[in-house]
């Protein structure tokens, strides 16, 4: 599946991610993936959408601004120890740089990196191995 990885920092203040949150449930934008990280008095967000122009607009109407956007592959992986290391591995080993990488809903791993169709043919090899 593809989908659409937005960074997007903000100050760090009580009801920013409400308010962000708020937003994306009026306009009816599923949140697949969240991770929010406080650094330096800002929190970092990585938001996971499939409906890239929806949630410019949303993100944008609330004020705040996205640093980064991109396009990223998610699948389903195993939950259990070492997957992880296996997965990511396998991807070194056929020449992936991995720019982001992180969990999402339902046990889907996030992936992306400057060379998307690179990273699905390597993903197409390793499937087996990510769902065992």
């Amino acid at each position: 599946m593809h989908a659409y990885d937005f960074t997007i920092v903000v100050p760090h203040t009580k009801g920013s991610l409400a308010t962000l949150a708020e937003e994306l449930g009026r306009e009816k934008i599923n949140i697949e993936g969240l991770c929010a990280v406080e650094q330096n008095g800002s929190v970092i967000f990585h938001l996971l959408t499939t409906d890239k122009a929806a949630t410019t607009l949303a993100i944008t109407k609330v004020g705040y601004k996205i640093t980064r956007e991109m396009e990223v592959v998610v699948e389903r992986v195993e939950n259990h120890p070492g997957m992880l290391g296996k997965v990511t591995r396998r991807l070194a080993d056929a020449g992936i740089n991995l720019t982001t990488v992180y969990l999402a809903t339902d046990t889907r791993l996030v992936l992306g990196c400057e060379n998307l169709s690179a990273l699905e043919a390597a993903w197409k090899d390793l499937a087996a191995v990510a769902s065992r």
